[in-house]
């Protein structure tokens, strides 16, 4: 199937391949291939976690506005079952208002999903009097599919309860026929259905989207009269929709939360709890519903606000509500739904092939598991897991990427013929290739075997241009390079030394004008350049680190070629 078909899809050829969607997915359902993402979907939750992550903005929910607009243009009549949480969205606006701009836009109607909010909070009090037990609300589908996914252990938890929209969908359909179509407006992308899935609701939009196709119609709330004649049919909810009594709640939010207790869970053997009636209200968002995540994550807070915003709104409405209009009896409807487990595919990786991948990526005792969560997996080996499954590529690992672009620097270092050095704030050398060791005399050729690269090893120790680098330093790129010539052991060398950032790393090259006839302007200008990639090949390490490194790389062939052709016409 199309990933484009998926209600939340990554566009791979726009990605960025920064890796914070799979440092921020609960479930692992991030796959990179190529340096670029996608979604695994019979893992994904639909959590949203992705879509805030994402700074590029390559994560989207797929837009229904248009398959609710052929609904509208079909037979038949099209009613909407709009979520309570409209209170916390469009604070301040009055229903009436509300109910109107839905209307112009050409729904039959308007009902609220409170009235099936009444009948599930009325289901569920049923089947915990009937069989009291610890029991899963399933209210949020974020945690239904969690838990069918990756907890399919906990299933017989859930609630046989169909999700509050849709016992409403199965009520409108009671009152206005079996044909209505139904469209719920929703606050989060979960409720949206996959291509692959069955749904009564035939179409999901969210407030976003409910929003910007309001501005596509020019319909502005300032311009609609409100008037009384328009209320949500066949009447307003009840505000007290709890029926659970003395029923104990708990109330966990957030994919973190929830997956600790759920783990928690996994570890509790039903027959040694208590056969007391409970409740646990588990929703992925942090806040509940009016933390659900937003469509448009990279613009800012959503139209309706922050999560405190909203819920205060709503709160304040259903708090001091007024019902005119209350519909009295709910016509019998079945409540039941199914919610079987559907293991998400675990493959099955060896010990031995797990410790082959880790020595891959250059890790090769305890020592070297850094469980830094730089590449979205919480431990070494959960990487090196997906590693194996094809989920994962080596350099998403920071620490290796690293280290292989400095061993490429390092190696490509040496096949210049000129000298090389690299020296940091301090005067102390940070590289150095062997040319430039054997160019500056035999103790530096002597510490260069016992200190390879001269790491760490003071520059004034071994030359007598430290003034030189002093100015450079403090200049850093924009002040050009400094040239002068230095006799050492009877060579005359060249020294070309420049700034590469201020205050912290400047670069030295030498050549003997004895052999050579010195260094060429373009072999000088690309030995910086290399540098200066080098450099930010380091700094830049979490973000695009495999481009950043294959430019160094090409950088510095250029040099090579600068300074064999130099030896050709010398």
């Amino acid at each position: 199937m199309e990933q484009s078909r998926y209600s939340i899809r990554i566009a791979p050829h726009l990605c960025a391949g920064c890796y914070r969607c799979v440092r921020a997915c609960p479930t692992g359902a991030i796959t990179i291939r190529e340096h670029r993402a996608s979604i695994a979907q019979e893992e994904c939750t639909r959590c949203g976690s992705c879509l805030k992550a994402c700074p590029h903005g390559m994560i989207s929910v797929r837009d229904d506005v248009e398959a609710v607009r052929d609904l509208l243009k079909g037979e038949g009549e099209v009613f909407v079952s709009l979520d309570p949480m409209w209170a916390g969205e469009f604070a301040g606006i009055a229903p009436q208002r509300l109910i109107e701009a839905l209307t112009l836009l050409g729904f039959c109607g308007v009902g609220e999903t409170l009235l099936g909010q009444t009948a599930y909070e009325a289901a569920t009090a049923e089947q915990l009097q009937r069989r009291p037990r610890l029991a899963i609300s399933t209210e949020c589908p974020v945690v239904v599919r969690l838990i069918r996914h990756h907890y399919p252990e906990l299933t017989e938890r859930l609630l046989p309860v169909a999700h509050p929209a849709v016992l409403h969908a199965r009520m409108i359909r009671r009152w206005r026929g079996q044909g209505t179509k139904v469209v719920y407006i929703a606050p989060c992308v979960a409720a949206k259905s996959n291509p692959d899935e069955i749904s009564e609701l035939d179409v999901v939009i969210t407030f976003d989207e409910l929003r910007r196709w309001m501005r596509e119609e020019g319909i502005e709330f300032d311009l609609i009269p409100g008037n009384a004649g328009y209320r949500f049919e066949p009447g307003e909810a009840k505000n007290d929709t709890r029926q659970t009594g003395d029923i104990p709640r708990i109330v966990c939010s957030g994919m973190a939360a929830v997956r600790e207790l759920l783990e928690q869970q996994r570890e509790t053997d039903p027959r040694k709890e208590e056969r007391e009636a409970v409740l646990l209200e588990l929703f992925g968002c942090t806040g509940g519903c009016a933390g659900a995540q937003v469509q448009h994550n990279t613009a800012g807070a959503a139209d309706g606000g922050s999560t405190i915003v909203r819920r205060l709104a709503f709160e304040r409405f259903y708090r001091e509500r007024r019902v005119e209009n209350p519909v009295f009896k709910l016509p019998f409807i079945a409540t039941v739904a199914a919610y079987p487990a559907e293991p998400a595919e675990r493959f099955q990786v060896a010990a031995s092939e797990i410790e082959a991948a880790l020595a891959s990526i250059g890790k090769f005792t305890e020592r070297d598991m850094h469980n830094c969560n730089g590449c979205g997996y919480e431990t070494c080996r959960e990487f090196a897991r997906a590693l194996c499954i094809g989920r994962a590529e080596p350099d998403m690992c920071l620490s290796y990427t690293r280290t292989v672009a400095q061993k490429k620097f390092s190696a490509l270092l040496e096949r210049i013929a000129a000298g090389v050095l690299l020296v940091d704030a301090e005067l102390k050398i940070v590289e150095a290739n062997r040319n430039a060791a054997q160019l500056l005399g035999a103790q530096a050729e002597q510490l260069f075997d016992t200190r390879r690269g001269l790491g760490g090893v003071e520059l004034e120790r071994v030359a007598p241009f430290g003034e030189s680098v002093r100015q450079a330093l403090e200049a850093g790129e924009a002040g050009g390079t400094v040239e002068q010539e230095v006799r050492m052991k009877g060579r005359l060398l060249q020294v070309s030394v420049f700034g590469i950032e201020a205050h912290r790393l400047a670069g030295v090259m030498i050549g003997s004008l004895q052999l050579s006839g010195g260094l060429s302007d373009e072999m000088i200008r690309r030995t910086r350049q290399a540098m200066r990639e080098n450099l930010a090949t380091v700094q830049q390490i979490a973000c695009l680190l495999g481009e950043n490194a294959s430019r160094t790389e090409a950088v510095l062939n250029a040099i090579v070629t600068a300074a064999e052709d130099d030896a050709r016409e010398g």
